[in-house]
């Protein structure tokens, strides 16, 4: 398929914040954190990162938009939060844009916090890693 400027879409969503525990930390707490705890599961952020779709999909329709969702590896697991919510409301490939992006790795392990020096993501730009 081939676009032009004119077919991409006009809104989007960037799933950084959505698919990695602690990629973007400004007021997140309120948003996760249950009884002063900070709740940033697995389950627990496919369920924000499912409400934020479901918004968008809606808010798209609203304005007769396809919706454009980005991902990438260094964004944790957001490409399997996509893909889940995908199947789970049957979108089909026309109904949705979908960039995705090599080169950065997630490497943190679902951690929040690092000890000095651990890195969050690693980057290779090699064919093997592609």
């Amino acid at each position: 398929m081939v676009t032009t400027t004119n077919s991409l879409p006009r809104i989007g969503l960037g799933m950084a914040a959505l698919g990695r525990p602690g990629y973007i930390n400004l007021n997140r707490s309120t948003v996760f954190d249950s009884g002063g705890v900070a709740e940033r599961s697995i389950e627990m952020m496919q369920t924000q990162a499912n409400h934020v779709m479901s918004t968008l999909f809606k808010e798209a329709k609203n304005y007769d938009m396809i919706p454009w969702i980005d991902c990438a590896r260094s964004y944790g697991l957001s490409e399997k939060f996509v893909s889940d919510f995908l199947k789970n409301n049957d979108i089909k490939p026309e109904e949705v844009y979908i960039s995705s992006k090599w080169g950065y790795t997630y490497v943190a392990d679902w951690k929040v916090t690092l000890n000095d020096g651990e890195p969050h993501e690693v980057k290779d730009h090699s064919v093997e890693v592609s």
